[in-house]
């Protein structure tokens, strides 16, 4: 591969100005892509070597040691520029010869330096390294390859995760920890995409407008496989559409012919709150999934507080479906917290407890590589080199506005063009530009590349699908650990090695208490804007719940009406997470007796223009109007959040004092009560003081086990053949010919799982059968116990197939059966009851049935 792209760079070279044909991959793509933009003035001389750098360095470690030769032209990079970004420049001639210099940011040690050196070759290797990434590739269940034509799972996580959401009864929760790369939203998809089958809408709610027009990308790309027409639809509900666009969305949620939306949750809670009420009141809305779900108390407390508001609009779509239709809720993130999940829970959950699926293990992908620097000039020398010599594609994250504004001056006056910024300011357009760009990619279509590196805040890459981003770098200090991790978490995404470089300075330290530090309500304040603002100034209606304004403030403040909004929203979260209150979407008027359509239409119209304003609120405490107990209760969950905050910005300092191995410090903070996560590290400063990992060059330092998590068991509804065997958990159904047997297996199997049976296994059952029944059986999720293990871990009915002839029962089946777990056993009629040789089963077991008469039940 590196040989071809460093023959591909010579003829780019040696062709110049003139064009060759593009490769639309790869770092010569890239390259070639610079080179055209010399002209243009869209690129630097130091694009152009920074890109040959990579290219040197991945041909010499792949045994490619022949110098490049590159022509000496004005345009091209002089020999002084050459050797400025690390490449050896010898004249020969009218040319150059280049050699690539390997480079890695500075170590305290020979030995520690020898070390970054090989995690910097393997991130520069990429696909080509030893150290890729390799997932368990776990077969694939029916209903998994029916939906997506997978073969296989990427792991045994997303196999149980898969698993568990597929099967959720309505109205219950999920929260799903599984690793990036590991394949999230495929998990939330499968499901969505089979509830839908006979209509309906499933709601995935994502933080930011880039993302939302990813997952459309994504959803697009994934669906049109098995539906050609996906890739013209419209998923994504943002600000950008126009109102017709949004109207038919809003009119295809309710008619239950949406399939799926994707929205924030300020879109959710507003604009498309009462089309997604008529749909669940509808019996349409079949699941909402909370992507990037760790931001539900990470933004929810302060600047997004529509996240934890969503709780409400959630507990309005259960109520108006009923038990039997409501939606379920997935919350799914790849790193979660102990105060991350316990919002969860409390928001999302109740009233009773979410299932969990944890599957947390630390990225195997990225090196870690700190500096402290004295001050500002130090670090800007120390992020140019490191922008200018690792691999790209490259996410260069900052702390505010303003240093991305800054960070990209400075690097285009060093001769970097390829850089866009992404921040708080960024447009849509602009983020959709710096994207594309960045991934050589416009509406899934291949385009050339124009940026190499993006420099970005926190506002940046949150589920941003670039697979071969290969270099992270920090100039500044992250607020909090689960900043820094989800940003590290934007390289390395295809499973190559990846590198995350960071580089402070001690005055970093107060921008990041700054920015950790959210503008949380005090007690007196809220209690005003509860009781003065809201409560006394609600409208009077004929319900035992109470309604309220969210823009209504106390006398004595001055008007803002997103800032009002904001912060009363935050003071309904907070009682919410204490206990005080419950909150309700309002409920629209009745019609009066007599009343006329046009006062009717009038007074509905009236409603609705309001109804995104409005909530309505039922007291859970007796005392929630007491002052002295409402300060009580709110200062309890202002201490919790502050206590997480500051226990997030003592960690990410822990992380720079180097002492012990990254991993623990992660694998620690990722551990939620029960559930741990598992470490790993591929190279830290910690780690490299010992040199070279024990078992040599190109492994990890700690590799992690791979999380077996297990299906969360779902309360199962009654069995569907429960009328034949109402005093056994378990029911015997036989063939009494091999003729009954080919004609009545298949049927029945067919109709169990129609009627809600999931589980199929047994060494009468092959993986092709088990995949007809899905084809059948269409909306349900067959999972099939492809080697006899499920039998023993689920709880949930079991249908288990003997061989055609068996005379002797399988002992996971019959140990199930002993055991009081439901089991519906499919088996010959001459087969014996272990427990008592010589006599047929049919004959001991006290429910047992042919195969004919059972199907004839269903």
């Amino acid at each position: 591969m590196s040989l071809d792209e460093w023959t591909q760079a010579r003829r780019l070279f040696a062709a110049w100005p003139a064009a060759v044909g593009r490769a639309h991959t790869g770092t010569v793509g890239r390259l070639g892509d610079a080179l055209a933009g010399l002209g243009t003035g869209d690129s630097g001389w130091r694009d152009v070597v920074t890109l040959t750098h990579q290219i040197l360095l991945r041909a010499q470690a792949l045994g490619n040691t022949n110098p490049l030769p590159v022509p000496v032209r004005e345009g091209l990079p002089t020999r002084e520029q050459w050797q400025t970004g690390g490449v050896d420049a010898l004249p020969d001639g009218d040319r150059l010869l280049l050699r690539g210099v390997a480079w890695a940011p500075k170590e305290e040690s020979a030995t520690a330096a020898k070390a970054g050196l090989d995690q910097v070759r393997h991130a520069v290797l990429g696909v080509d390294s030893a150290m890729r990434r390799a997932l368990d590739d776990t077969p694939a269940d029916p209903f998994w390859t029916h939906v997506w034509g997978y073969e296989h799972y990427l792991s045994r996580g997303q196999q149980q995760a898969a698993r568990s959401v597929v099967m959720m009864p309505p109205g219950e929760t999920a929260i799903v920890c599984l690793p990036t790369g590991h394949g999230k939203t495929p998990v939330a998809l499968a499901a969505c995409m089979l509830a839908g089958t006979h209509g309906g809408v499933s709601v995935l709610v994502v933080p930011t407008v880039v993302l939302a027009i990813d997952m459309e990308r994504r959803i697009r790309s994934l669906i049109s496989r098995s539906d050609p027409a996906a890739a013209h639809r419209r998923y994504a509900y943002v600000g950008s559409l126009d109102p017709a666009a949004k109207q038919q969305i809003r009119e295809q949620i309710i008619s239950g012919r949406q399939g799926l939306v994707v929205a924030s949750p300020e879109a959710v809670t507003m604009g498309l709150q009462s089309a997604l009420l008529e749909a669940a009141t509808a019996g349409h809305l079949h699941y909402l999934v909370l992507d990037e779900a760790h931001l539900v108390e990470q933004w929810g407390n302060d600047f997004r507080t529509a996240f934890q508001s969503l709780a409400a609009q959630r507990r309005s779509w259960i109520s108006a479906a009923g038990q039997l239709r409501a939606p379920r809720t997935v919350a799914m993130s790849a790193t979660l917290t102990e105060q991350q999940v316990s919002t969860l829970q409390n928001l999302f959950a109740r009233p009773r407890q979410a299932k969990m699926v944890w599957a947390s293990e630390l990225r195997q992908e990225p090196a870690y590589f700190i500096d402290s620097l004295p001050d500002e000039q130090g670090r800007t020398e120390a992020v140019l080199d490191a922008v200018t010599r690792l691999p790209k594609p490259m996410a260069l994250y900052v702390a505010r506005r303003e240093d991305a504004r800054l960070w990209l001056k400075r690097l285009r006056e060093a001769g970097l063009l390829r850089v866009a910024t992404v921040h708080g300011d960024s447009t849509e357009e602009e983020r959709r530009t710096a994207l594309s760009g960045w991934a050589g990619r416009s509406h899934d279509v291949p385009a050339p590349t124009q940026f190499d590196v993006i420099v970005g805040t926190s506002a940046f890459g949150l589920g941003v699908d670039l697979s071969d981003v290969r270099t992270v770098i920090h100039a500044c200090l992250p607020e909090t650990v689960d900043r820094y991790y989800q940003e590290v978490g934007r390289g390395g995404r295809d499973g190559s090695p990846s590198l995350a470089y960071l580089a402070t300075t001690a005055a970093d330290r107060g921008i990041a208490q700054s920015l950790n530090r959210q503008n949380l309500i005090t007690a007196p304040t809220a209690w005003e804007r509860w009781w003065e603002g809201m409560f006394l100034q609600r409208p009077r209606i004929e319900s035992a719940l109470y309604r309220l304004n969210m823009t209504h403030r106390p006398a004595r403040l001055a008007e803002g009406y997103r800032r009002h909004r904001s912060w009363n929203e935050q003071i309904l979260n907070f009682m919410v997470r204490a206990g005080l209150i419950e909150i309700f979407p309002p409920e629209p008027p009745r019609r009066a007796v007599g009343e006329s359509d046009q006062v009717w239409e009038r007074r509905l119209g009236a409603f609705y223009d309001e109804a995104p304003d409005l909530v309505d609120v039922s007291l859970k405490d007796g005392q929630t109007n007491n002052p002295i107990y409402f300060a009580a209760a709110i200062d309890r969950v202002r201490r919790d959040i502050k206590v997480a905050q500051d226990s997030a910005l003592t960690r990410m300092e822990r992380l720079l004092q180097r002492r012990r191995c990254l991993a623990d410090d992660l694998a620690e903070y990722y551990t939620v009560d029960g559930y741990y996560t598992m470490p790993a590290c591929r190279g830290c400063p910690s780690c490299r003081r010992q040199g070279l990992p024990t078992a040599g060059a190109g492994r990890l330092y700690r590799a992690p086990l791979s999380p077996d998590p297990d299906i969360a068991e779902w309360d199962g509804s009654e069995p569907p053949l429960h009328s034949l065997h109402p005093y056994s958990a378990s029911l015997s159904l036989y063939w009494r010919s091999g003729e009954e047997r080919r004609t009545e297996l298949m049927p029945l199997l067919v109709r169990l799982a129609r009627a809600g049976v999931c589980y199929f296994g047994g060494p009468g059952l092959d993986a092709s059968q088990a995949s007809q029944i899905q084809q059948e059986a269409s909306s349900t999720a067959v999972v099939f116990d492809y080697d006899g293990c499920l039998v023993n871990e689920v709880r949930g009915l079991m249908v288990w197939v003997e061989k055609q002839d068996a005379t002797v029962l399988s002992a996971q089946a019959w140990m199930r059966m002993a055991d009081g777990e439901p089991v519906y056993l499919l088996h010959p009629e001459k087969a014996e009851d272990p427990h008592r040789p010589g006599r047929l089963l049919l004959d001991t077991h006290i429910a047992a049935l042919p195969l004919q008469h059972a199907r004839k039940g269903l």
